[in-house]
């Protein structure tokens, strides 16, 4: 994966820099909150710079896949700046008390488990696994983001932090399915890719070997030298 200069500034990677740079200070207010749980200015701070960040996520991904704007510096930066605000906004409203710990360490958890594994998945299959998200993590990521969102008022009122609670256990058992889910799909995967025989034709980077390269520099040569003599004998004739 290779990283292009013009790719740096397509619209969607600066709503994916916008979303970073409001990480930070979305941490700042919701820390000033946890302080000073009486001044709600903090609180509310803090829901506007998360549901901006939300905003720009969904109107990134938008323009990347209308536009034709896809890049491979998006392709990195999207997710991590989606997980990283997930799980410090979990952890923030843990810290809070908005939140019980439990389901941030299981979101954390989770995509740590899930990153160490793509990874792997990724290596060991020289780039050859194509990986997409199922429906079952997709239902899982919107509970979640419903649970974070509602979470922001769970201080306020008692009966909303328990409704929250029953929301993000929903989401919680949602995100472990679907860990396995990805895990098992992508196991398939690479076991089919090794035994394809096609690994052995690839470097580390997923790209054809020199010499594979210069077989089918030769095959294509002698499949246009065959259609040229055919040609030939044609005319002759």
């Amino acid at each position: 994966m290779k990283f292009k200069k013009e790719e740096l500034f397509t619209i969607p990677n600066i709503l994916t820099y916008i979303r970073l740079i409001c990480i930070p200070f979305f941490v700042w207010m919701m820390a000033e909150y946890a302080v000073k749980s009486d001044e709600l200015k903090y609180l509310w701070a803090g829901i506007g710079i998360f549901v901006f960040a939300e905003i720009t996520d969904v109107c990134d991904g938008y323009i990347a896949r209308h536009f034709n704007q896809t890049s491979d510096i998006g392709k990195v930066l999207d997710p991590i700046a989606d997980k990283l605000l997930q799980c410090l906004a979990m952890l923030m409203l843990c810290i809070c008390g908005n939140l019980h710990w439990i389901f941030a360490v299981i979101i954390i958890v989770k995509e740590l488990f899930m990153a160490v594994s793509s990874k792997y998945f990724m290596r060991a299959s020289k780039r050859q696994i194509e990986q997409k998200s199922n429906k079952v993590g997709k239902a899982g990521a919107s509970i979640y983001f419903i649970g974070i969102a509602l979470a922001f008022f769970a201080g306020l009122h008692e009966i909303v932090y328990y409704v929250d609670t029953a929301i993000l256990a929903i989401g919680s058992v949602l995100a472990i399915v679907a860990a396995v889910q990805y895990t098992v799909i992508y196991a398939k995967q690479l076991k089919k890719i090794r035994e394809s025989g096609i690994l052995d034709t690839l470097d580390r980077y997923g790209n054809p070997l020199p010499e594979v390269k210069e077989r089918k520099v030769e095959s294509e040569e002698s499949v246009e030298k065959t259609i040229d003599n055919q040609d030939d004998i044609n005319q002759d004739k």
